[in-house]
């Protein structure tokens, strides 16, 4: 059976017949659902909101159902977030029952990676699922999940068919497979957004590779380097922090956001916070939430994350490099290996000044 053949079958029921006004008005449905749904999966890899919203716009259109919203996870943010929705909004109403939805919905279709239909005329439908719909005004909900390769991590959810009709299987094997055309957009977005990342990556690399031959001036090469840094990896603010060996402090040589009274005024001892931790230890540090971390020396309230790894010459700890984000769980690990891809930059910019003027020099 052909997919457009399955379409039909699951829309009809068995209840209209060939070429009758309603079969004409659900190809109509059909044609502008299916155009929807490949304009979606053509669109550019970086234009994951417009995918998403011509894949919940097709879901209402091919299901004739009043409204579709796809819920997804957002980072820092402890429920599922609205992402896309179609049809006729509800805000009020949903927003009022919100704890209960999510408890008797959107958990269990994340916890059993299956989807639900809430129907008045389906046998064994929950009697509280029931009430709650009505006080939605709800009549008839379908929920599939959008599942990653190893969990479940959204939903798409439907509600009240425009045609009054009882929710049947078909419709929610439809549904099933338009949040999978979801979870395709969002590995396709996240495939570019990693193969951006690297050619990003590589040109910021070759650039400071590039100045290190040709640039003298250790204060020039270290600014590029922050910038590069701060910008690669979208942080709020970032900065090379150079060691005074003799009177073990640390101090900013260069930075990116933090302004020039921070700049100047800023010291820490070796061990204190987590760049200091970091300059004593010689080891990267990864910091999803600073409010958890009982190392974190607090400079600005709006920081949320943090990592930093050492400059290092050989087992010689000359400073460190230090990147932060008003974001929760702003950085991952590929992002730390970055890090010190340019702390060894700074390594060898710090060695070579030392080597041609007598850097590094104390700090006034």
């Amino acid at each position: 059976m052909s997919v457009l053949s399955f379409l039909f079958t699951a829309l009809r029921g068995g209840r209209t017949h060939p070429g009758s006004a309603k079969e004409v008005s659900l190809a109509a449905a059909l044609t502008s659902g299916l155009y929807e749904v490949s304009q979606a999966m053509s669109a550019p890899g970086g234009d994951l909101q417009r995918s998403l919203d011509l894949i919940t716009s097709a879901a209402a259109a091919i299901l004739r159902m009043e409204r579709c919203v796809l819920l997804l996870p957002e980072p820092g943010v402890e429920h599922l977030v609205v992402r896309s929705m179609a049809g006729i909004p509800r805000g009020r109403q949903f927003e009022k029952y919100r704890q209960e939805m999510y408890r008797m919905i959107v958990q269990p279709v994340l916890a059993s990676g299956e989807g639900l239909i809430v129907s008045e005329g389906r046998p064994g439908t929950d009697r509280a699922m029931l009430r709650l719909m009505r006080r939605l005004d709800v009549r008839g909900l379908l929920a599939a999940p959008v599942k990653s390769p190893t969990a479940a991590i959204g939903l798409m959810a439907a509600a009240t068919p425009l045609d009054g009709r009882e929710l049947q299987d078909g419709d929610l094997k439809l549904l099933s497979v338009l949040a999978n055309f979801a979870a395709v957009a969002l590995e396709n977005a996240a495939l570019v957004g990693h193969l951006d990342k690297k050619a990003r990556k590589l040109t910021a690399i070759f650039e400071i590779g590039k100045a290190l031959n040709e640039q003298s001036d250790p204060a020039v090469l270290f600014q590029l380097i922050v910038d590069r840094a701060t910008e690669l990896m979208g942080a709020s603010s970032g900065s090379i922090i150079r060691l005074d060996p003799d009177e073990g402090t640390l101090f900013i040589e260069a930075e990116r956001g933090l302004g020039p009274e921070v700049k100047n005024t800023l010291r820490l001892k070796v061990g204190e916070g987590i760049t200091g931790w970091v300059a004593k230890e010689g080891e990267p540090l990864l910091v999803p939430d600073v409010r958890k971390e009982s190392r974190y020396v607090q400079a600005n309230p709006a920081v949320r994350s943090e990592m930093a790894a050492p400059v290092k010459w050989g087992s010689e700890v000359m400073g460190v490099i230090n990147l932060d984000h008003y974001e929760v769980g702003a950085f991952g690990e590929e992002d730390l290996e970055l890090l010190m891809a340019f702390a060894n930059a700074a390594a060898v910019a710090l060695r070579n000044a030392n080597a041609l003027c007598g850097w590094p020099r104390k700090k006034e």
